[in-house]
């Protein structure tokens, strides 16, 4: 039947569907499914079999060349099991319409553990030209093939690669947090325990297994723990089942690398609303090298050390100091230290620094504040805001006594950050103490934001900068962002020094090495360029009742107080922030105003200030390095600004974030000031192209701001660079070509009727049926924004 049914098929997913339901038929009680997009993973409890399959159409699999070719589809897609903690699969099928044979998954085990690019697609797996020369010369991958007649033989063999076969796999920095999200959810019964003991009982169970182990009485459905005594299990044989696939032989080394990871978990899970980060060894290294050279080779002798964030001992763990005090949050955090034996030499105990009383600290920590000994506050604190934490904690989760009294004592809206909080309470002890140093890991956004300027004017007239590095912030956790971490020293006596940090990257190496440097720097004494471009209308009254859009194509019809703009204005320019760190998802180009505000409406006074800001912010793009750089007003007297503002407005016109649309609604008719054309040309167009509804709408309408600016009395064509005209002429040149076009593709969601229809509406039909002409004109496009990109920071938009 199965034989029959095959030769009759279409496609590679009739394939799939007939193998899936022979395989659930035959083992009984096979379910399926889909993990990570492979072609089918079934498991069968009763069988003990894991079995990931892939099939093809019609593929000639008695070849070696065209088995490796899909084995190394299915290795992907198992190195996508590996990293994600779950259990491998044990065998691995392939078919098609013709054959199929099965191996088990320790034949290619060995592969994964090699050096290759994983991120490739599984479906693009056979262009690892090492992988599939060694798997083709691998004496090993010799499997036997079956014809399809033949397939129950098959099943026989799935069955029998599966018995008695067993595969520990270690647990790593990539696959920790799935595995222990496993532990919690399937393996740990009901408890008391908050995630950071969790963490920590995760860990000890795997690195200490004498000290924590399953309850001597069979029936016991709990595990004896060193730290936490007796855990209830969800059953006993979940627990053995977990171990049984997961190592709990590790090295010494491997030991202190896993039981380092607890930060990691509980940062995945808790401490990601509290913005802390797991800080690798090579940054701590280099953190205590920085230190050395501002206080000398002997601080750890000569100073008292004083770690208020410690976690498990990241900072600290690996040197040894005369005097060292370490707190923090979580109590089974020095539990799982004291396993380790982590700076046994220390003074740990548990302190809440933002909320707990100054009279809990250790006494002889009181006595060296008080005593005016020379100390040194070592520390990785939590980044967040309470703008940034989780939904469920994010209006509480800033709400601390250092916090209030932050509020009472003026020091803006910094008191929101954890971090500066945390600076604060030093910056309180130094009041106890003049000899306080202060060394640590954070954002450079304390230095450089416009929401610290009362933060900088406080602790900058206690403390003084002198030396520290920036680095990438993806090194201290997977972060999707592109933005940098500072370790800056500051000494107790205030001083006038830039902001120079050493740029920090990892060589080819895996070694530090210094790319350059770069000067940090912030507006307290200068000019934003979020204020230039308001200041010639920042006495003209806003109307919230104006339309306001949601999307280049939906105007918003909720409450538009947020996203007022001044009457009659060209449009509106979204500009939220000042600093580069928000160039690429929230700064935009309206043909009114955009409901979520944080921008200034465009008129004729500040137009070109507003496109000439919009561009520099466009052509910046943001990397870690840069993101914390704020705008500054240029030097408007640079013989180049001229030129520079009238290339501007093309950015402004064509950027993928130029969302100028023009509508003609029942309740509005929004019109685009942006568009560039006559409307002269335009209903010419539309007479030849016979289009009444274009020719109607332009008819007895006039020209937009845009073209007059680019054309009429100042004429700022023949300012535009060669690079400037080229995007626009081609654009033009879009619009005439696509106009024959146009009238079958507008439709009440495009309102391509609009004779000024911006970019905003026209790339949808450039894309779609002019998709060659677009790809020249977007690379037209990019080579204007590479020309300008070095002009902002010659005008001072950016300071380098």
């Amino acid at each position: 039947m199965m034989t029959n049914t095959l030769t009759a098929i279409l496609n590679e997913k009739d394939v799939e569907n007939l193998y899936r339901q022979y395989l659930t038929k035959k083992f009984g009680d096979m379910v399926f499914n889909s993990p990570f997009g492979c072609d089918g993973y079934g498991e069968s409890k009763k069988h003990n079999v894991r079995l990931l399959c892939e099939f093809k159409d019609d593929l000639d699999l008695t070849s070696k060349v065209n088995q490796v070719k899909v084995l190394s589809q299915a290795l992907y897609y198992i190195k996508k099991f590996e990293i994600s903690g779950k259990i491998l699969p044990s065998v691995i099928l392939i078919g098609d319409r013709n054959e199929c044979f099965a191996i088990h998954t320790n034949e290619i085990f060995n592969y994964l553990g090699m050096d290759f690019n994983w991120s490739l697609a599984p479906s693009n797996a056979h262009t690892n030209v090492e992988l599939v020369n060694l798997m083709i010369e691998d004496s090993k991958i010799n499997p036997h093939v079956f014809n399809i007649k033949d397939i129950a033989d098959c099943v026989d063999k799935i069955k029998d690669l599966t018995d008695g076969v067993k595969r520990f796999i270690p647990i790593t920095p990539h696959n920790v947090t799935e595995v222990f999200k496993h532990f919690e959810d399937n393996v740990i019964g009901s408890h008391k325990l908050d995630t950071n003991q969790m963490a920590n009982l995760f860990v000890q169970l795997l690195v200490n297994p004498d000290d924590n182990y399953l309850h001597p009485a069979a029936r016991r459905k709990t595990v004896v723990t060193k730290a936490f005594h007796e855990v209830n299990l969800k059953s006993r044989e979940v627990f053995e089942s977990f171990f049984s696939h997961f190592s709990r032989e590790y090295t010494p080394q491997q030991r202190e690398h896993l039981t380092a990871v607890v930060d990691r978990l509980v940062q995945d899970i808790t401490r990601r609303k509290q913005g802390e980060f797991f800080t690798p060894t090579i940054w701590v290294d280099k953190a205590h090298e920085y230190i050395a050279s501002v206080y000398g080779e002997d601080w750890k002798e000569k100073y008292v050390v004083w770690d208020p964030a410690w976690g498990t001992g990241n900072l600290t763990r690996d040197y040894k100091f005369k005097e060292l005090y370490v707190s923090t949050l979580g109590y089974s955090d020095i539990q799982t230290a004291e396993q380790m034996g982590y700076n046994p030499e220390a003074v740990k105990f548990q302190f809440d620094f933002l909320n707990d009383d100054y009279d809990f600290l250790p006494l002889g920590l009181k006595r060296a504040i008080e005593g005016g000994k020379q100390i040194i506050v070592l520390m990785n604190p939590p980044y967040a805001t309470s703008s940034n934490f989780g939904e469920t904690d994010k209006k509480n989760a800033s709400k601390t006594v250092q916090n209030s009294l932050m509020i009472a004592e003026g020091w803006g809206k910094s008191s929101q950050n954890l971090y500066a909080q945390f600076l604060f309470r030093i910056h309180s002890l130094s009041k106890l103490n003049s000899n306080i140093k202060i060394s640590f890991f954070s954002p450079s956004l304390f230095l450089t934001g416009t929401s610290f300027v009362e933060f900088r004017k406080k602790f900058n007239s206690v403390f003084g900068f002198k030396k520290g590095f920036l680095f990438e912030a993806k090194h201290f956790s997977e972060v999707s962002e592109d933005w940098g971490i500072n370790f800056v020293c500051y000494d107790n006596t205030p001083n006038s020094n830039k902001v120079i940090l050493d740029v920090i990257d990892v060589n080819k190496n895996f070694g530090l090495s210094k790319i350059e440097e770069k000067e940090i720097y912030n507006l307290d004494n200068g000019f934003p360029a979020n204020k230039w471009v308001r200041e010639k209308i920042k006495k003209i009254k806003t109307n919230s009742n104006l339309p306001q859009m949601k999307s280049s194509l939906v105007v918003y019809n909720g409450n538009k107080n947020d996203g007022a703009y001044i009457e009659n204005s060209l449009g509106y320019f979204l500009n939220a922030s000042n600093c580069v760190d928000k160039n690429s998802q929230q700064v935009g180009m309206w043909s009114v105003g955009f409901y979520n505000g944080h921008g200034v409406s465009v008129t004729e006074e500040n137009f070109k200030e507003c496109v000439s800001l919009f561009a520099a912010r466009k052509v910046i793009k943001k990397n870690w390095v840069n993101s914390k750089d704020e705008y500054v007003k240029p030097n408007i007297d640079n013989p180049i600004f001229k030129n520079f503002v009238a290339d501007s407005v093309i950015i402004s016109l064509f950027h993928i974030h130029a969302y100028q649309t023009s509508l003609r609604l029942t309740d509005n008719v929004i019109k685009n000031n942006f568009f560039w054309m006559s409307k002269n040309e335009m209903t010419v167009l539309a007479n030849q192209n016979n289009y009444n509804e274009l020719y109607n709408d332009a008819r007895t309408d006039s020209d937009r701001y845009v073209h007059t600016l680019l054309f009429g009395e100042e004429g700022i064509y023949s300012q535009l660079s060669d690079e400037a005209k080229d995007v626009l002429d081609s654009a033009t040149n879009l619009v005439r070509l696509s106009f024959g076009m146009r009238r079958n593709f507008a439709d009440d969601t495009n309102h391509l009727n609009s004779w000024d229809a911006g970019y905003a509406q026209l790339k949808l039909l450039w894309q779609e049926y002019y998709p060659e002409q677009f790809k020249e004109f977007r690379a037209k496009y990019k080579v204007l924004e590479d020309k300008m990109r070095p002009m902002v920071y010659e005008l001072g938009f950016l300071l380098k």
